[in-house]
């Protein structure tokens, strides 16, 4: 544990304060769709998701806390009414999640009747006083509408939990994704979610659904699905798989025959592709992995010498991104000052071997520049010749001492005394290095 409390004094010394700029506008993402009810009445849903570093998050009882007030309006003619007016209470308990790609994400469900002319939403983050607003046409589905408007999910599962409660059917989880923004390297598929209102002498009967696909006017996918409405609500998910698509807007086209009846609908997404970033500072990655033993101890995995160097490379990137995480810092600024260090060391404490590798390089990268030092020359008396030493003191967070001592005189100073540092260890025979006479005075804080 003190270890661990030592690396992480560490970084919170090579963490630097940064701000987020203010924004006028609250950036957020909403969808609305209409599906009927069993008594045929039209349902909307409007989901609405904002992004976790989009929301100012204020500390409180242990936990992390965004206010986001929703009011949803609509219009009847000429009056304005009032449909939803509620505060959504955002918490996190790690502060990092503030400034990640998580999001929030909600739904709101009412009625529709045939006198709404239009809906009106608004969004406030009380603590930034960011806004947003949006207005759009709505009317409810009509005896045309054979099928509902088409839901884009990233997930579609099996699940009894009270998780995203609202976006449940039975026991199945759809979770939208309001953004329309899929990444492939996270989702493997989007999925299409309507439901079908066949006519009761169609129910049973087979009927017909294409799915059409286009991207830059070239076209991707065009299916053909026979389907057999068993009710008189029936709900169809369709697949459409990301692997083989590249990253760019897709237009889609749904429709169907139903009977005597037609109808199509269109839809967009947009696909991303992820690079994930690769953080190292050595070329090789049995040295990287030596020198994040300064700051961490030894997290090797026992079947690493099986590893290729691709995956090293990445379990060491993800060990140097866990840090700055931990740190509360980017992981570019966290390499840039460790960098700073790894230089300066080859510069200044190298002997045969590059400056990083020895005693004094690791403790200056770790812990940066000392306090204090003091150097100095031991007295006739020791059991060698005289030997150039070193002390370096640092106050504050770390409170450590160390001692060099120039052992062959030739510069490479060795680490033979430590206080406060449980990652190194101390020569239990120190003075004979330093002088029986040596004035341990010195060694103190």
């Amino acid at each position: 544990m003190r270890n661990t409390n030592r690396w992480m004094a560490t970084l919170l010394l090579l963490a630097t304060a940064c701000g987020l700029a203010a924004q006028n506008r609250l950036n957020m993402f909403i969808e609305s769709n209409r599906f009927l009810d069993g008594a045929g009445n039209t349902v909307m849903h409007i989901d609405y998701q904002v992004p976790y570093r989009n929301l100012m998050f204020l500390a409180h009882k242990g936990g992390y806390f965004a206010e986001l007030k929703i009011n949803v309006s609509m219009t009847r003619d000429d009056s304005l009414v009032v449909v939803r007016d509620l505060t959504d209470n955002v918490g996190i308990s790690n502060k990092d999640d503030a400034v990640s790609d998580k999001t929030y994400l909600n739904r709101l469900s009412f009625l529709l009747d045939s006198q709404v002319r239009k809906l009106i939403f608004t969004a406030l983050d009380v603590n930034s006083q960011r806004s947003f607003s949006w207005e759009f046409e709505a009317s409810p589905l009509t005896s045309q509408d054979i099928f509902s408007d088409i839901q884009l999910c990233s997930e579609v599962l099996a699940d009894s939990s009270s998780y995203l409660r609202s976006f449940h059917r039975g026991a199945i989880l759809y979770k939208t994704e309001p953004s329309l923004i899929f990444d492939k390297t996270m989702v493997p598929e989007v999925f299409l979610y309507l439901e079908i209102y066949p006519a009761p002498e169609l129910i049973g009967q087979s009927q017909l659904l294409t799915l059409y696909l286009e991207k830059d006017s070239l076209m991707v996918r065009d299916d053909y699905i026979d389907f057999t409405p068993g009710s008189a609500t029936e709900g169809i998910t369709l697949k459409i798989p990301l692997e083989d698509l590249k990253p760019g807007k897709y237009i889609g086209n749904l429709a169907m025959q139903l009977g005597e009846a037609y109808l199509e609908r269109e839809f967009e997404f947009f696909v991303t592709e992820s690079v994930e970033q690769q953080y190292a500072i050595l070329t090789d990655p049995e040295e990287e992995i030596v020198l994040l033993r300064y700051f961490s101890g030894n997290q090797v995995p026992s079947d690493w010498a099986r590893y290729d160097d691709s995956v090293k490379q990445r379990y060491i990137s993800s060990i140097w991104k866990r840090m700055a995480s931990t740190g509360r810092i980017r992981p570019e600024d966290l390499l840039s000052s460790v960098r700073e260090r790894v230089d300066y060391a080859n510069r200044n404490f190298k002997y045969f071997k590059d400056g990083w590798k020895t005693d004094m390089g690791r403790i200056y990268i770790r812990n940066g520049k000392p306090d204090e030092v003091e150097k100095d020359t031991t007295m006739d008396d020791t059991r060698y010749v005289r030997k150039d030493y070193q002390i370096w003191k640092y106050r504050g967070r770390l409170n450590a001492v160390y001692a060099f001592v120039d052992m062959q005189m030739n510069g490479n100073y060795q680490l033979v005394y430590v206080n406060n540092d449980d990652m190194e260890r101390s020569n239990p025979d120190y003075l004979r290095y330093l002088g029986d006479d040596f004035d341990t005075s010195k060694l103190g804080d």
